[in-house]
């Protein structure tokens, strides 16, 4: 038997060089970034992590100093892997001066598995041998670890918050300290490293110098009073009419997300005992737009028993009430729904455009969304569609949506985004242009239609009478 001869195709050495290539340029990427954070050290750093609320607040007051012989322009911000792949929101701020920042495909040469970093961007390069004061402040959901994971009723509930007792960093670390602020003094055990409690706050450090990626885990186990809010899902439709009305209907999938509730539950341990309401909300409120008006919500089950209702000039609160408080692990689903009036939202650009104004979240302020979806429906023969966001991370498509009168259907524009927090409820714009024709198309269809109606459906001429 002849042996097969090798491939030899131009293809196959083209691909092998690509392959080379590509490994030499990672190679050389990692080199140069670690020689990149030996030119930075981290003079101090102030650690405050807030556990007041459902969700977490990790505040790094960070002093670097710039060891290299050139203008330092960028800084690698790094979180531990439950940490990092949770974060909503992110900010770098210099005297309130937010910089760039973006995330990285892949961390330093050394970081820990899972590590999840950020490259920031300075918008003033910091000169060779000087230092730069800023403050990495990122909000973190569902970091929160129930234990025990079931309680009853009467039960408190105690979560577990994990996080790195060093600040992971691919920079060495001169001088550091971390402040853990709870919601209550009742700390069940801490991580026992030159830690003290008091009250509500466990402080840890001060620590001498570390080295780059140094790991140690930071535990507090403690009572948290407040129900976790979570909004599994919101669709939000906003379809907009330029006969003088906007249309925002919200359907909701809330649950409980603390430690799941087990046992019986008792109404008039809840009604009496103030012991019977811990770990569970009696209900939701809302906060509409002023000029907010025809509200109406939607509850198959009939879990939504009663509202309240406040009109003021600048708000319009609802607040929905429960017929059974949502105890730990229990969700229910609704619609909430009302018009807005195009003042005020809805305005004139040059060259013909229009401008669409909204808030691009939910309307209660205590929970965390894990999947929104925006759906923007503007009117039928609307064009020149752009859509300006106020942050980054959402993913855009097209849709489109049959009602009445409609021919070839109306522009939909969704957005969906994941890990929505309070601080991403900003207003977007949507920019198109709709002339004077498209609007006046569907009442001459509905005239014409008439019309036509009209003149089959007109007598004839009676016959003269037949007697037999």
């Amino acid at each position: 038997a002849v042996p097969a001869a090798p491939c030899c195709c131009p293809y196959a050495q083209y691909a092998d060089s690509m392959r080379l290539l590509n490994t030499a340029v990672v190679l050389a990427a990692l080199l140069v970034g670690s020689a990149a954070t030996d030119d930075v050290v981290v003079e101090t750093v102030n650690r405050r992590i807030h556990l007041k609320n459902t969700w977490a607040r990790v505040t790094d007051s960070i002093t670097a100093k710039n060891n290299a012989k050139s203008d330092l322009q960028e800084y690698i911000l790094c979180y531990p892997e439950d940490l990092g792949s949770r974060i909503a929101v992110i900010k770098v701020l210099i005297a309130k001066e937010r910089q760039d920042v973006a995330a990285l495909d892949q961390a330093p040469q050394g970081a820990p598995a899972g590590t999840k970093c950020s490259r920031v961007t300075f918008k003033s390069p910091v000169a060779a041998g000087k230092t730069v004061a800023f403050d990495a402040i990122a909000t973190i959901t569902g970091v929160f670890k129930p234990n025990p994971a079931k309680i009853s009723q009467s039960e408190q509930q105690y979560v577990e918050y994990h996080d790195n007792l060093y600040l992971l960093s691919p920079y060495t670390v001169t001088s550091q300290s971390t402040t853990v602020i709870l919601p209550t003094s009742d700390v069940k055990s801490y991580t026992l490293d030159q830690a003290t409690h008091s009250g509500s706050k466990v402080t840890f450090g001060k620590y001498s110098t570390q080295k780059p990626w140094s790991v140690k885990d930071l535990k507090v186990h403690f009572r948290h009073d407040k129900p976790f809010k979570r909004v599994n899902s919101l669709v939000r439709e906003i379809e907009v009419s330029h006969w003088g009305n906007i249309y925002v209907e919200e359907a909701y999938e809330i649950q409980n997300a603390g430690a799941q509730h087990t046992g019986k539950f008792s109404r008039l341990n809840f009604a009496y005992s103030p012991g019977g309401k811990t770990n569970s909300f009696p209900g939701v409120k809302a906060k509409l737009p002023g000029p907010a008006h025809s509200l109406y919500y939607k509850d198959l089950i009939g879990n939504i028993s009663s509202s309240d209702t406040i009109h003021t000039a600048t708000q319009t609160s609802i607040d929905l009430r429960l017929r059974y408080p949502l105890m730990g692990g229990w969700k229910t689903d609704f619609t909430l729904g009302y018009s807005l009036p195009l003042e005020g939202f809805l305005y004139r650009r040059p060259k013909g455009k229009l401008r669409l104004m909204m808030d691009f979240s939910t309307s209660f302020d205590d929970v965390w969304v894990e999947r929104l979806t925006t759906r923007i429906v503007l009117p039928e023969g609307a064009q020149h569609i752009k859509c300006t966001l106020p942050f980054q991370g959402v993913q855009q498509s097209w849709d489109k949506k049959f009602t009445y009168l409609d021919t070839v259907g109306r522009p939909v524009l969704v957005l969906q985004m994941d890990n929505v927090v309070p601080e991403h409820n900003k207003m977007f714009a949507i920019d198109y242009s709709f002339t004077f024709g498209a609007m006046m198309r569907e009442p001459l269809l509905l005239i014409s239609g008439m019309m036509q109606l009209h003149k089959i459906t007109k007598s004839p001429k009676a016959d003269k009478t037949c007697r037999l």
